[in-house]
């Protein structure tokens, strides 16, 4: 479970140059830093309470980094960038299934000529893990990606070129919505869907997992997420 730092709570009024969003709190206007590259296109919406962290580091250019979104009664939690300390925490505290009992876990593992999120070794074997923040949905699905997305194929390949090594290979898809079903959105980008289909078909494993946030201990843990559809 991953303990947020004191989060402040305000009204959403515009994101503009992709990193940058005013927000209302206390009737004041603040500019957050929003950390999350995609379109965002179901969860920005005017008016929308969100969430805030405050970092204390006097070097940085923006005060405020903005965290999530209140969607449909539920906070849906934006900040990709934090998702992969919450999925290390939840790894640890076995609350991915599929990857308890590990014995070792290392972040921002430098593989061939990238970089995958996790190094890892359970049971006596090594797994490299990518992990992917989706924050995309209909009434049935969460899905991924929101925006075409180039760096995603290169991982898919990383992680098939790892498995060739003796690696088992893992695609982490953090789901925040509920929603029965998860599935690649090859409407957007149909050559993720290809690639990741592919893949699968070779030996990857894809893990879906939902955040599950307690606003009244600013806390977060990770239970399964809808079951991976793959498109026909």
């Amino acid at each position: 479970m991953y303990k947020y730092p004191k989060l402040l709570r305000g009204k959403f009024i515009k994101r503009y140059k992709r990193f940058f969003a005013d927000v209302l709190m206390d009737g004041e206007v603040v500019t957050a830093h929003n950390p999350n590259t995609g379109t965002m296109k179901c969860i920005i919406e005017e008016g929308r309470d969100v969430l805030l962290s405050v970092s204390d580091n006097p070097n940085r250019k923006l005060k405020y980094t903005l965290e999530g979104f209140l969607v449909e009664d539920k906070w849906v939690l934006t900040n990709t960038i934090l998702m992969n300390t919450v999925v290390r925490r939840g790894i640890l505290d076995g609350e991915v299934a599929e990857l308890q009992t590990v014995t070792a876990l290392k972040s921002e593992y430098k593989y061939g000529d990238g970089r995958l999120d996790f190094y890892g070794e359970k049971g006596g074997r090594r797994f490299l893990a990518e992990v992917k923040n989706a924050t995309l949905f209909d009434e049935k699905f969460c899905m991924f990606p929101d925006a075409v997305t180039e760096r995603g194929r290169k991982h898919i390949g990383l992680l098939l070129e790892a498995m060739t090594e003796g690696y088992d290979p893992y695609m982490i898809y953090v789901c925040q919505v509920d929603r029965p079903f998860f599935r690649i959105a090859s409407e957007i980008d149909n050559e993720y869907d290809k690639a990741l289909n592919d893949a699968v078909g070779q030996g990857l494993n894809v893990i879906t997992v939902m955040t599950d946030f307690d606003m009244e201990n600013e806390t977060v843990r990770l239970v399964r997420g809808g079951e991976f559809k793959a498109n026909q």
